[in-house]
């Protein structure tokens, strides 16, 4: 591992709730010049995918580099949400012991790392993983002690999230109906952060896609997407220029990426194209190009979101661990790419309907293991939005053509196969056509070794995951730790399998990860803090340290 001095700064621009809709990408309506800055200096991934259509599961995967059905963070939501979902388990998944998210990682080798305030892992918010949470997260808020290390800074916007393509009517009713506090909400959800008005796009100037009905609510919940976009774009445009202020572009690797595809129908909670489909532009400093790489470029290889963690850490000069399911797409990925991607769709909210999807560079592929379960269901968050409830009125006068009906209310068959170069809007069915008999076996026995490979939770009800994770529905404890003193040196130690410990010494603030013995010297005092991804933390133990 290179001296903390030599390795990268790398940023996280995470939008939510978006497709790639930025000129890179063949999509100019909004405007993006920060966004479309990146792109001419930095490399364009054309087929970046996300392993879910939602944002918790999504989340997992990014931040653990495994995948959700095979760590038990697969069903959206399992522990709170905005919308109390009676009947349901609440809980955390329980990831197998040796799974840590990669900023703690990073935070065990040196870099001072830092998020958003929205945790969205489904394991818990583990003290361990970051320095600092807040609406604002920044490299200037480092201490003093810390301003030698490098960071990682994992920033999230929420003006492109789902509840921000309702009008703001809607937004306030349901705020009011359903009891939300609103100094609870995340700034960008209370307020929309402003941009230039002139840059507004017009209704009638948007593509609508086939699957929605070409109504003026579309149009204008598709327009005022974009305009978030720009308003997206003008915070990231603040970020990039406080790295140039501070004197930092030329040491910080900048990433762009959403969690998962759009926020309209039949896109987000969807495992089509629409709904995992994602943007990925990543900048390097000229130093820290890999030297397999080229900017500006466009990369049209298949990757996975679970591909992110493994890259980061070879970014930061740290060794994957081999309990990673992704792989790095600096190296391994460039010298043999990806088949495949895969991805899945479970519990969403209060509807369970298990799918799991093989998408290769021309063809999709989708086993749907609840085939009577319709496409749609009645999802209570997502009935909000008034083009849902615009399409469902419209179903039942009789006035969506097929294309725009089919998704509602119908069952599904039990495989469904596209041909995206033809078909890319995922909407003419190949799966019966005795032409592609061929086809439907290749992906058939893909998703078969990916499940054999990696483990796939789709056949333990949800109920039974939980009870193993939190028996009797009472959240584990970790243990406290333990410290032992051998020598000049100091070693902690806890029983609980899988649990981080942490400390700090004397009065510092930070706490460190535990990684081996630590010197007595200059020691007047140590506190210790444990806890598993999915468990209650434990309590602090302070222990003053004898003198000799």
């Amino acid at each position: 591992m290179d001296s903390v001095e030599n390795r990268p700064n790398i940023i996280w621009l995470v939008a939510e709730d978006l497709s790639p809709r930025f000129a890179a990408y063949g999509d100019s309506l909004a405007h993006t010049p920060n966004i479309d800055q990146l792109t001419k200096n930095g490399i364009v991934y054309e087929n970046a995918f996300t392993v879910s259509g939602v944002c918790a599961p999504s989340r997992s995967s990014m931040i653990s580099g495994m995948y959700p059905t095979s760590i038990g963070t697969q069903h959206m939501r399992q522990k709170s949400g905005v919308i109390d979902i009676p009947g349901f388990p609440k809980y955390n998944a329980v990831p197998p012991p040796e799974v840590k998210a990669f900023p703690e990682i990073l935070r065990k080798n040196g870099y001072w790392t830092a998020s958003y305030k929205k945790l969205d892992y489904q394991f818990g918010e583990p003290f361990t993983i970051w320095d600092e949470v807040s609406a604002y997260p920044s490299w200037r808020n480092r201490s003093e002690a810390d301003k030698e290390r490098p960071f990682f800074i994992y920033y999230t916007f929420e003006i492109t999230h789902e509840i921000n393509i309702w009008p703001d009517s809607t937004k306030n009713r349901f705020f009011d109906e359903f009891e939300i506090k609103r100094p609870n909400l995340t700034p960008d959800v209370r307020k929309r952060p402003t941009f230039n008005e002139e840059n507004s796009v017009n209704p009638e100037a948007v593509v609508v896609p086939p699957f929605l009905p070409d109504t003026h609510t579309s149009r204008s919940h598709i327009a005022r997407l974009y305009d978030n976009v720009s308003r997206m774009d003008v915070q990231i445009g603040e970020v990039l220029n406080n790295l140039k202020e501070d004197g930092l572009l030329e040491n910080t690797i900048v990433m762009f990426m959403s969690d998962h595809g759009d926020c309209l129908p039949r896109s987000k909670r969807w495992i089509y194209d629409s709904g995992i489909k994602v943007p990925l532009i990543v900048h390097y400093p000229k130093k820290y190009l890999p030297k397999n790489r080229e900017q500006p470029s466009r990369d049209k290889n298949l990757y996975s979101f679970v591909d992110l963690a493994p890259t980061v850490l070879e970014l930061a000069g740290i060794e994957v661990p081999q309990w990673i399911q992704g792989k790095s797409m600096v190296t391994e990925l460039v010298q043999t790419p990806r088949n495949y991607v895969y991805a899945a769709r479970d519990r969403m909210d209060n509807r369970y309907d298990i799918r799991r999807a093989v998408r290769d560079k021309n063809y999709k592929y989708i086993k749907n293991f609840t085939p009577e379960v319709p496409y749609s269901q009645e999802i209570t968050f997502l009935n909000q939005m008034p083009l849902m409830v615009e399409i469902k009125r419209m179903e039942k006068l009789g006035k969506l053509n097929q294309d725009q009906s089919y998704w509602l209310n119908e069952p599904k068959p039990s495989e469904e196969l596209y041909n995206l170069n033809e078909d890319p809007f995922e909407l003419k069915n190949l799966a019966s056509n005795p032409n592609y008999i061929k086809e439907l076996e290749r992906f058939g026995n893909a998703l078969e070794d990916w499940q054999n490979t990696y483990g796939d939770l789709k056949d333990v009800p949800e109920v039974e995951q939980a009870e193993q994770m939190w028996p009797g529905g009472v959240q584990p404890k970790t243990e406290v730790g333990k410290i032992i003193f051998k020598n000049d040196s100091i070693l902690l130690e806890c029983e609980t399998d899988g649990a981080t410990i942490a400390y700090r010494t004397n009065d510092t603030k930070r706490w460190l990860i535990y990684d081996g013995p630590v010197s007595k010297t200059a020691l007047q005092k140590i506190e210790i803090k444990t806890v598993r991804y999915g468990y209650e933390e434990s309590e602090p133990i302070l222990h003053e340290i004898p003198s000799n």
